[in-house]
């Protein structure tokens, strides 16, 4: 597997960083300007923590840019503990994060690779996007609930053929659920 490593320099984050841009919305949604966002439920009681609705997400996604070879994950600066791995930091208010680069196909496991050096556990990244910047995935640190994707039409409609009611589109900034409600299954 190849590995996740280092971004060289922060500029592949750099379109991120808008000061007129809610850092709230940032890491819930992505930046702003995509044709659609959507939400895409995670799943219940996935097999040892991993969410097979992420992963499919992001395997939909990659055939949905030019550059599946090289894209970057943003990972909260605070997920893994101390000491973290050396990264360029994306100054993000309340959600600094490390920034880390590999094919899509393996930046969904970017924070255990980039903590610990191998995808033992599971963990979603927090920001991933390609290099030719066609779509954001979006998952909050404190959300449990849904992830956002901000993308193209046609690529929102193949995420919600890869999984059949779990995808809903919504506008930039909609308030959302953080929380999974214990009352409901």
């Amino acid at each position: 597997m190849t590995e996740v490593r280092p971004a060289a320099t922060l500029d592949a984050a750099q379109w991120l960083l808008r000061s007129d841009v809610d850092w709230w919305d940032l890491v819930r949604y992505g930046p702003p300007g995509f044709d659609v966002y959507v939400r895409v439920a995670f799943a219940q009681a996935p097999a040892e923590g991993e969410d097979p609705a992420l992963r499919r997400v992001l395997a939909t996604l990659a055939t949905y840019t030019a550059t599946p070879a090289t894209a970057y994950a943003a990972i909260w600066e605070g997920w893994g503990g101390d000491p973290h791995p050396e990264a360029p930091r994306v100054p993000i208010p309340h959600r600094a994060m490390l920034l880390f680069t590999g094919p899509v196909e393996v930046l969904r496991d970017a924070p255990y690779l980039a903590w610990y050096g191998s995808a033992q556990g599971y963990q979603e990244p927090h920001l991933v996007w390609p290099e030719d910047q066609a779509w954001c995935l979006a998952c909050e640190v404190d959300e449990e609930v849904e992830f956002t994707v901000g993308c193209s039409v046609d690529a929102s409609q193949a995420m919600a053929r890869a999984l059949p009611g779990g995808v809903r589109r919504v506008q930039y900034g909609d308030p959302a659920p953080l929380y999974r409600n214990p009352a409901q299954p």
